[in-house]
């Protein structure tokens, strides 16, 4: 029979666990994703790849400025969510299986936490930013500003992110992930040469219709 204590312990013994486990690389600059992931999504442009959609509350910034601090030597665009916006967190939900996330995750701050999300939109784990100590926002150093990478057990799936900011910013870029290969109509994950080759078939059949259409007014 179980003591009061006892249940409390397996308790906080179940919630504690997750369906997902993670690595970090040390950036300044970031150490770029495993050979075996594609990106994503860079967030240089606001519009989102096919497939991706951001809700909640988030901004977009480039270089540091009083609402947010670029990750360690990052140049680009980048996205934060932050205690300023409402509401305070963000998701990124994706329409492919993904058995591996990762992001490069700027100036780590105790406050700042991460949802993996799963089939569903169930939350697969819930990581905050005292996991990466020293979790003190540092905005250069190599320690606090790192690749984090999950990756999902056997028989889950990753559909997304949730940020989520309780200070001044939580900034986040370059999501890269691996398809899982669970045989579902969203698993495979588009490589972005595909998406190029796509773009510039419609642009090969706009091209040829404009030019038949010039022919048939030369023939009237």
């Amino acid at each position: 029979m179980f003591t009061k204590s006892a249940a409390l312990v397996l308790l906080a013994a179940a919630s504690a666990s997750h369906a997902v486990t993670y690595t970090v690389a040390a950036g300044a600059p970031d150490p770029g994703f495993s050979a075996d992931q594609t990106l994503l999504v860079d967030f240089d442009s606001t519009t989102l790849p096919p497939g991706y959609t951001l809700t909640g509350g988030y901004g977009y910034r480039t270089g540091t400025t009083g609402e947010a601090a670029a990750p360690a030597q990052d140049t680009t665009q980048y996205l934060y969510v932050s205690s300023a916006l409402s509401p305070n967190s963000a998701t990124l939900s994706t329409a492919f299986d993904l058995s591996k996330i990762s992001f490069y995750w700027g100036s780590i701050d105790a406050y700042n936490s991460v949802d993996v999300l799963g089939a569903g939109g169930a939350t697969l784990g819930s990581f905050g930013g005292a996991l990466f100590p020293p979790a003190n926002g540092d905005q250069t150093g190599s320690s606090s500003n790192e690749r984090v990478t999950f990756t999902a057990d056997a028989g889950e799936v990753i559909t997304g992110l949730r940020f989520t900011s309780t200070g001044v910013a939580f900034e986040i870029d370059s999501i890269a992930g691996t398809a899982a290969g669970d045989g579902n109509a969203n698993a495979a994950v588009p490589e972005p040469a595909a998406w190029a080759m796509l773009v510039a078939g419609f642009g090969l059949v706009g091209a040829t219709a404009r030019r038949r259409r010039g022919v048939a007014s030369l023939a009237n």
